[in-house]
C-alpha cells in the first residue's frame, strides 16, 4: 500500500519529536555555555570602556594644561623673542604637571626649535605635525622610535600663528600597567601589518601567542586543553579613525569557564547521544525516499543529455513519488517535441523553408570529410531592395518563397543565406545548358497580389573541393565570383583564380578611394584638355577630367576606378570634389582673364541626384559664375538606358541654364532618332572614329554621316582624338565646330595649362 508524502512527513516529525526532548538536555549545556560567553563578552566591553574613558580623560587634562602654557605670557614672550632656554624651562615646568616628557615646539615648516624629549630633536623635521596640520586635527596617534604616542598639537600665535606646540603622551609601561590594573585586561601594542609586538603587559611569548590566535578560546580550549584563554578584541580609542597601531585587550576566561567544566561534560554526553539517535533515525526515513528520487534524478538526466525513457522501471511505495514520474514522462514528450520544433528553425530559413546558412556550413563541411565533391551555386536576385521597394515587402517575400518552391524542383540541398542570396548545393554537377535552364525557370515572373513581378538572378558557380576546401573558403570564394556575376556582361561565372585578383583590386580600389574622399590629401587631381573651335582656331573650352595617383595602388585610370565608384556608392562624393576643384580652377582662370568654358562629366547617377546638382548651382553662384560658364557630359549610353527619365532631368537643369553635350557618341546605339527630344546641343564624336580618320575609309564614312545628322538636329560637333593634322584639316573642312586631342595638347595640370595658353597660337 502505498503512503502519501503527507503520511511519511507525520512520521518524520513524530521521530523529530522524540529527538527534540532528547535535545532538550543539550539545550540547558548550550544555554550555560551562551551565558558564560555574555559574561565574557560584557567584560570584554566594559573593559574596552573604561580604557577609553582612561585615554579620554587623561588627553582632556593634557589639553586643559597644554591650552594654559600656550596662552601663559612668559611663554609667550619666550616664544616670541626666541629665548630657547626660556622655553626649555617652561616645558620642563609644565612637564611635571603633566606628568609626561614629550613636549616640542614646531616651527610652521615642521622643524624642532625646542625640545623637551628624546623623541624629537632640535632642527629634527616632524612628519606627524604636519600629518595633523593636513588633515585639520589637533590630536592624533602616532609611532615614533617604536613608541607609541598621542600627539596634541597647540597653535603658539602671537598674534598671529607663529609656531607649534607638540605635547604627547608615551603609552610606556608605566602607563600601560596603570591601564592593566583599570581596566582589569592585559594590553597589547602591536604594529599594523607585522604584528610585532611594541609593548605589552604580557610577557612577550605570550604576547605573540596571543596575538596568533585566529578565534576566541572556547569551553573546549581553555577546559581540555589549558591553553588560549585569552578573547581578545581591538581597542579604537576616542574617535580616531584609525590608529598606527592595533591595541588589543586580552581578558583571561579561566575563571569564567571553570565553574561550568563539570556541566559541560555532562552535556556534552548527552549531546553525543542525542546524535546518534538522530543519525539513525535519519537514515532510516532517508532509505525510504532518497531511492526513488534518486531514480527519478537519473532520469532527469537522462532527459537532459538527449535520451528518452520510461522515469520508473518499478512503482513506487510513495504516492507523490509515483505522480512526478508521470510528471516527468510527460515533460519527456513535450521537450522532445519542443526540440525538433527547435532544430528545425535552427537549421532553416523561416521565410522559404530551405536551410540556412547555419545548416548548410556543416552540410558542407560534413559532405568533404565523405570524400563526397559537390557543386556550389550562389544564385544571387539581381536588385532584390528594388522589388522590395516598388512592390512592397509582402510581395518582396513572395517573389523569395516561389523562387524556393521552384528550386526545391530540382534534386540537391538548396538553402537561403541572407535577402536575395540562395544557395544551391548538388552532387551531379549541372552543365552550362542546365544551369541555363535552372535560370530561365527562376526568372519567370513571379504573380503576387495581382502584379507580374521580374525577376533577374547571377549565378556564381564554384566546384569543391576543387575550388574550395572549406566552409570560410567556399563563402569567401562566393562573394568574389557573386560579385564578378553582378557587375559583369555574363550572368553565370565560374570560379577562375584570377577573379581574386580583380575582386581585391576592386575592395583595394574602393578602400583606397573612400580614405582619399575624406583626407586632405594631394592623390586626386584635376587635368584639363584644351579644345579648339575650328572656325577661329581658338581655345573656346577645356574637359575637365579627373587624375588619382595613389599612395598604395599608383596611378589608377579614371575608367576604372570611376565605375567601382558608382558600384559602391561613392559617385556622388567624387562628382562633389570634381564640382569644387573644377569651380575653383575656373575661377582662377576667369581672374586671369581667360574666358573658355569647362566641360565637367557627370554619371546617370548624378544626373538623377537633384540635391547633388543643386549643391553645383549653388557652388556656381558662390563663385559669381552662371551655369553657361560649365557645359555637363553624358555619355551617349546612359541617355538610352532610360530615354523618357534622361529627359525629364536634362529638360529640368536646361531650364536652370545648364548646357548639355553627348560623350563618346557613336559607341552606344548609334542612332540620333532620339536627340530630337532631347536638350542637348552638342555631340562628341568618339575618338575610335577619329585616331585612324586620315587613312580609314570606314571611320571617314560614319563621321561624315555624324556631321551631316547633327547638322539636320542643329547639333555643335566636338571630334575627340585628334593626333595629326590631317585629320584635324579634313574635319574642319567637313564642317566640324570643335576638336579636341595630342595633336593641340595633352591633358594639363592647372600651372601647366596656364602656362601652355600663355605660349600656344591657339590661345584666346
Amino acid at each position: 500500500m502505498q503512503k502519501t508524502l503527507s503520511q511519511s512527513l507525520f512520521q518524520t516529525l513524530f521521530i523529530g519529536v522524540v529527538i527534540a526532548s532528547l535535545l532538550i538536555i543539550g539545550a540547558v549545556w548550550r544555554s550555560a555555555n551562551t551565558l558564560v560567553v555574555k559574561n565574557i563578552e560584557h567584560d570584554i566591553q566594559l573593559a574596552e570602556k573604561v580604557f577609553d574613558k582612561v585615554v579620554s580623560d587623561r588627553q582632556t587634562v593634557i589639553k586643559s594644561v597644554s591650552k594654559v602654557l600656550s596662552r601663559s605670557f612668559d611663554f609667550r614672550r619666550a616664544v616670541g623673542t626666541g629665548s630657547i632656554p626660556s622655553i626649555e624651562a617652561a616645558f620642563t615646568s609644565y612637564a611635571d604637571r603633566l606628568n609626561t616628557d614629550i613636549i616640542a615646539l614646531v616651527s610652521l615648516d615642521h622643524q624642532v626649535v625646542a625640545s623637551h624629549t628624546e623623541l624629537f630633536k632640535e632642527g629634527q623635521n616632524v612628519q606627524s605635525s604636519l600629518a595633523l596640520v593636513a588633515k585639520g586635527k589637533d590630536s592624533g596617534f602616532f609611532v615614533v622610535d617604536d613608541k607609541l604616542v598621542q600627539l596634541n598639537l597647540i597653535r603658539v600665535e602671537i598674534p598671529t600663528l607663529r609656531y607649534y606646540m607638540l605635547i604627547g603622551v608615551e603609552f610606556d609601561s608605566v602607563l600601560l600597567q596603570e591601564l592593566k590594573e583599570l581596566v582589569d585586561a592585559e594590553i597589547i601594542i602591536s604594529q599594523l601589518d607585522s604584528n610585532r609586538i611594541l609593548k605589552t603587559t604580557l610577557e612577550e611569548r605570550e604576547a605573540k601567542r596571543v596575538l596568533a590566535s585566529q578565534q576566541d578560546p572556547s569551553w573546549v580550549d581553555v577546559t581540555f586543553k589549558n591553553q588560549l584563554t585569552y578573547v581578545t578584541r581591538q581597542v579604537n580609542i576616542g574617535s580616531e579613525e584609525s590608529l598606527p597601531v592595533t591595541i588589543t585587550l586580552a581578558v583571561d576566561t579561566t575563571s569564567s569557564f571553570e565553574a561550568f567544566t563539570s556541566v559541560q561534560l555532562t552535556i556534552f554526553a548527552f549531546s553525543i547521544l542525542a546524535v546518534l539517535i538522530a543519525l539513525g533515525l535519519s537514515l532510516l526515513l532517508a532509505r525510504s525516499v532518497s531511492q526513488p528520487v534518486s531514480t527519478l534524478v537519473k532520469a532527469v538526466n537522462k532527459v537532459a543529455s538527449g535520451k528518452y525513457g520510461a522515469t520508473l522501471k518499478n512503482p513506487s511505495k510513495l504516492k507523490e513519488i509515483t505522480e512526478l514520474a508521470n510528471a516527468v514522462d510527460s515533460m519527456q514528450a513535450s521537450i522532445k517535441s519542443r526540440e525538433k520544433h527547435i532544430r528545425y528553425q535552427a537549421e532553416h530559413d523561416v521565410l522559404t523553408g530551405l536551410f540556412n546558412r547555419n545548416y548548410v556550413e556543416g552540410y558542407f563541411e560534413s559532405e568533404l570529410r565523405s570524400g563526397h565533391p559537390v557543386q556550389v551555386v550562389a544564385i544571387t536576385v539581381i536588385g532584390f531592395r528594388t522589388i522590395n521597394d516598388l512592390y512592397g515587402y509582402s510581395n518582396g517575400d513572395n517573389t523569395l518563397k516561389v523562387l524556393a518552391e521552384r528550386l526545391l524542383r530540382w534534386p540537391g540541398t538548396s538553402a537561403r543565406l541572407a535577402g536575395g542570396e540562395i544557395l544551391y548545393i548538388t552532387h551531379d554537377a549541372l552543365n552550362d545548358d542546365q544551369l541555363e535552364t535552372l535560370k530561365h525557370i527562376l526568372e519567370q515572373p513571379v504573380e503576387s497580389n495581382l502584379i507580374a513581378i521580374p525577376v533577374k538572378v547571377a549565378m556564381a558557380v564554384i566546384d569543391c573541393p576543387k575550388d574550395a576546401s572549406s566552409s570560410e573558403e567556399l563563402f569567401r570564394k562566393m562573394n568574389i565570383v557573386t560579385d564578378e556575376a553582378i557587375h559583369s556582361d555574363s550572368w553565370c561565372v565560374r570560379y577562375r583564380a584570377d577573379l581574386e585578383d580583380k575582386y581585391t583590386r576592386r575592395l583595394s580600389i574602393t578602400t583606397e578611394l573612400k580614405r582619399a574622399l575624406i583626407s586632405e590629401q594631394n592623390e586626386l587631381s584635376m587635368v584639363y584638355q584644351p579644345k579648339i573651335d575650328l572656325q577661329t582656331m581658338k581655345v573656346c573650352s577645356m574637359e575637365a577630367l579627373i587624375r588619382w595617383n595613389n599612395s598604395v595602388l599608383g596611378f589608377v585610370p579614371p575608367d576604372e576606378f570611376i565605375t567601382i565608384a558608382e558600384q559602391a556608392g561613392l559617385i556622388e562624393q567624387v562628382t562633389s570634389w570634381v564640382m569644387k576643384r573644377t569651380i575653383s580652377d575656373l575661377v582662377y582662370f576667369r581672374e586671369k582673364g581667360y574666358g573658355f568654358t569647362v566641360a565637367m562629366n557627370l554619371s546617370t547617377q548624378d544626373i538623377q541626384n537633384k540635391v547633388l546638382l543643386t549643391k553645383l548651382v549653388s557652388l556656381l553662384t558662390e563663385e559669381g559664375l552662371s551655369p553657361e560658364a560649365l557645359e555637363l557630359e553624358i555619355t551617349e549610353s546612359d541617355l538610352v538606358a532610360d530615354a523618357s527619365l534622361a529627359i525629364e532631368n536634362l529638360n529640368e537643369l536646361t531650364a536652370r541654364g545648364f548646357h548639355f553635350a553627348i560623350d563618346d557618341f557613336g559607341t552606344g546605339y548609334s542612332s540620333l532618332a532620339y536627340l530630337k527630344n532631347l536638350p542637348v546641343k552638342t555631340i562628341k564624336i568618339d575618338k575610335s572614329f577619329i585616331l585612324s580618320l586620315a587613312s580609314d575609309e570606314n571611320d571617314q564614312q560614319i563621321v561624315r554621316t555624324v556631321l551631316s545628322l547633327a547638322s539636320v538636329f542643329n547639333l555643335k560637333v566636338v571630334a575627340e582624338g585628334v593626333e595629326d593634322a590631317a585629320s584635324l584639316d579634313i574635319l574642319k573642312e567637313w564642317g566640324c565646330d570643335i576638336v579636341q586631342g595630342y595633336y593641340i595638347s595633352r591633358p594639363l595640370s592647372c600651372a601647366d595649362l596656364e602656362s601652355w595658353l600663355q605660349n600656344t597660337p591657339f590661345g584666346e
